[in-house]
């Protein structure tokens, strides 16, 4: 009688402590409970803004429930960044589109804002696509080789451009493009593509890296020559222009989309959101949407897309330190 009743309350506790498990574990399982919202930091049409809804679309048919995009432009995307990171609760149902900008504005600020990088879960890159190197088509140079002459050779003389602010992606990749060919060129920024465009036509600026996206219209056209495509391979919407290593230059440069979650994510709902954006990754008709817009679809997931972003930010601090920029 002594020894069944020690054994009780081992028993009542197993018998608890298991139903806790279950119910916590039907709780996770309901994940998504609600709609998810995603944050961009870009006005509507933007890079951000495109990957945000072409995602969201198709995660939405995978989850059974609504995504929801929702803007909040400024101070090129850090305004919504600092917002999400201040405010979004740890459990899934809200995500942020975070792209190269995020890591140069770690880079070029000294006095950071009032969060780091590790405030962020990295979930998956979802799209890379690859700068272009574009100049004029009345410029005589055929070829990014006849270009690096012909620019040395006017030291000084020539303008290039960038978007984005001083220190913003563009901006830093023009800056390791010219270090890496030792070229000495004006810089001239612009608000954006759409204000670069005419000033390439009209043979204002010279120069420009960008990503692909923005100027592949003028170089379909034939008023813009691309060079190069800073990219390991040939992009489908360019198929003659050679990449940076076939013009016999090392140098790759490409814009990143990603998703991001809060910190301290549980590990489950982390691994239920990356299972479907994975599957969204390798979605033919979203490859194809890719494609068309120049990009290639992201593989980075997880605690390789965490340390390609802390790459990042160490790569652009060493940038910004050599060029010598003042840091906000």
């Amino acid at each position: 009688m002594r020894h069944g009743t020690s054994r009780h309350p081992l028993w009542f506790l197993m018998a608890t402590l298991a139903l806790v498990a279950g119910l916590v574990g039907q709780a996770r399982a309901a994940f998504p409970e609600k709609p998810i919202t995603i944050i961009v930091g870009l006005p509507p049409g933007s890079p951000n803004d495109v990957l945000a809804r072409s995602v969201g679309e198709r995660l939405s048919k995978r989850i059974g429930k609504p995504v929801v995009v929702e803007n909040r432009p400024g101070a090129a995307g850090m305004t919504a960044t600092e917002v999400f990171v201040g405010n979004a609760a740890p459990d899934g149902h809200t995500l942020l589109v975070g792209s190269v900008s995020l890591g140069t504005a770690f880079a070029i600020r000294k006095n950071r804002p009032n969060f780091d990088p590790e405030d962020l879960t990295p979930l998956m890159m979802m799209v890379s696509s690859p700068m272009a190197v574009v100049i004029p088509s009345a410029l005589p140079p055929k070829t990014l080789a006849e270009f690096i002459a012909y620019a040395k050779e006017r030291p000084g003389q020539l303008n290039y451009a960038s978007v984005g602010g001083i220190g913003g992606a563009v901006h830093l990749n023009a800056l390791l493009f010219l270090k890496t060919a030792g070229l000495d060129m004006v810089h001239v920024p612009y608000p954006g593509s759409p204000a670069v465009v005419p000033a390439l036509i009209s043979n204002q600026v010279q120069f420009y890296v960008v990503d692909n996206s923005g100027v592949l219209a003028g170089v379909q056209g034939g008023n813009i020559r691309a060079l190069a495509v800073a990219a390991p391979q040939r992009l489908a919407v360019m198929p003659d222009v050679p990449t940076t290593q076939e013009a016999g230059m090392k140098f790759e440069a490409a814009a990143w989309y990603g998703l991001f979650a809060p910190k301290k994510l549980p590990e489950d709902i982390r691994k239920i959101l990356q299972d479907h954006l994975v599957a969204v990754g390798q979605d033919e008709s979203f490859k194809a949407e890719l494609s068309k817009r120049g990009g290639v679809p992201g593989t980075l997931v997880g605690e390789d897309f965490r340390q390609f972003f802390r790459d990042e930010i160490v790569k652009w601090q060493a940038i910004v330190k050599d060029a010598n920029i003042d840091q906000r």
